[in-house]
């Protein structure tokens, strides 16, 4: 008997939601009313939110449904799904299908939780918290919560996502980090922080009704927002928390925090010039949570944890994770600014050893490249200085003048000399450096327009 609704139906997010108020036990369970998110009712009181990324379905957590139809609901939509030829995995579980030997599971991280009504006790034992607290107020940072008709607060908070995303090395994410705080806002609750008037900070809150709990779901904070503000907008929503006898709330994911395999603690290493995982679990432990709970990919133990995995960042992603990679590219980020002035040091030196003949038409064309990279990389060492947005502009162009140099060196001299395998490859490396870097500096170029055109002094 197929379930009632087909997975490519229309969404019915009024009878989600009512599922939501009903068993919503996970954090990520509201996400299932995110953008992007397909809809899927078993035959029993259950549902389940996932994402298509073309051959597997994503799952938001586990299956919003009671305790007793959880592993059920689970087990039918992997049916559902082999029946359409896709992958399944659940990202972001919290255990509760790990009692089912039809998953196997992965530890992707750890989700710090608190009981709000002991946040005072919390204050107290944290000197360094109250400390923050304290810079923020004595810079004038107050906090209140936004109404659902407050239109001008609106405006102010996309300025701030704006802002706040000009900031990050990776383009945005989907899935379940998707930011849509104005999605189902009458569930939500936003709150702002601001100094002289102006939006510095904000957080977003999504129900956990089944355990009378919150997720804390975005909190964005603006890079001229003084230290202590994001800290300062948890202490305000905790003590709301507190005042309605919440017991349960938590930051979400810290993801790759804890004990986690090895070859993930590599890929934390390894990614944290783009996003610092440490950092983000770092920030939440200062807080001081009452526990930390086990977050897992749960996957149907046929199918591969890798695949799985890979698959659950391509729903991350919102495209192939080639693409990915590429987007991050154009966007600038400021590690890969870096890398190309640390890699333009070899080169440089390799250049001005090089005998001229028969890469360059004479000695002298040869000195004016070498000289040329030698002041590139005082440009690119003074823009990692906090440079002007002229200056970064300068630096762009003048990239782009050498991108069309080499490859006109290229076509009318180097080309017909080659005469090996060899050679024509560092002619192709010689071309395609200088144009990698016009792309990450025109990038950056762009990311630093919208951080001015959203600035409001």
């Amino acid at each position: 008997m197929e379930p009632q609704r087909p997975h490519n139906g229309p969404r019915d997010d009024a009878r989600a939601l009512t599922l939501l108020n009903q068993h919503a036990r996970t954090a990520t369970a509201f996400q299932v009313l995110a953008p992007g998110m397909h809809h899927w009712f078993a035959r029993d009181s259950g549902m389940v939110g996932y994402t298509d990324t073309g051959s597997a379905w994503i799952v938001a957590g586990e299956p919003v449904a009671s305790r007793d139809h959880t592993i059920p609901t689970a087990e039918e939509f992997v049916a559902h799904a082999q029946a359409h030829g896709k992958r399944v995995a659940f990202f972001a579980t919290e255990g509760a299908l790990a009692s089912s030997p039809r998953f196997g599971r992965v530890l992707i991280g750890e989700q710090p939780v608190w009981n709000p009504m002991q946040w005072p006790h919390t204050l107290s034992a944290s000197r360094s918290l109250r400390e923050q607290l304290r810079r923020a107020r004595a810079k004038g940072v107050v906090v209140r919560t936004i109404a659902q008709s407050d239109r001008k607060s609106d405006a102010a908070l996309v300025r701030l996502m704006q802002r706040w995303l000009a900031t990050r090395a990776m383009p945005a994410m989907h899935f379940l980090v998707e930011l849509e705080p104005f999605v189902h806002r009458e569930s939500r609750r936003l709150f702002v922080a601001e100094r002289a008037g102006e939006v510095v900070a904000f957080l977003s809150l999504a129900p956990v009704s089944a355990r009378n709990g919150w997720l804390f779901e975005h909190l964005l904070r603006d890079p001229v927002a003084p230290n202590g503000t994001a800290e300062l907008l948890v202490d305000f929503a905790m003590q709301q928390l507190r005042a309605e006898n919440v017991t349960w709330a938590t930051l979400g994911l810290a993801p790759l925090s804890g004990s986690v395999s090895g070859w993930l603690r590599m890929a934390r290493t390894v990614a944290r010039p783009l996003f610092n995982f440490a950092g983000l679990a770092a920030f939440k432990r200062k807080l001081g949570p009452t526990s930390w709970e086990a977050i897992y990919l749960a996957y149907p133990r046929e199918r591969s944890s890798l695949l799985a995995m890979i698959d659950g960042l391509r729903a991350f992603a919102g495209r192939s994770l080639l693409g990915f990679c590429l987007h991050t590219v154009r966007r600038g980020p400021t590690p890969l600014l870096r890398a190309l002035e640390l890699s333009l040091i070899p080169w440089t030196v390799a250049l001005a050893l090089w005998p001229a003949s028969p890469w360059f038409p004479s000695p002298a064309v040869k000195w004016v490249w070498v000289t040329f990279d030698v002041l590139l990389l005082g440009a690119l060492y003074r823009l990692r200085q906090r440079a002007s947005q002229r200056h970064t502009i300068a630096v762009a162009v003048a990239v782009t003048m050498d991108t069309i140099m080499t490859l006109t060196q290229a076509a009318l001299w180097n080309v017909s000399r080659t005469r090996t395998l060899l050679e024509l490859l560092m002619v192709i490396v010689a071309c395609a450096g200088p144009a990698l870097a016009a792309v990450v500096l025109w990038g950056a170029v762009r990311r630093r327009a919208v951080l001015a055109a959203n600035h409001r002094p």
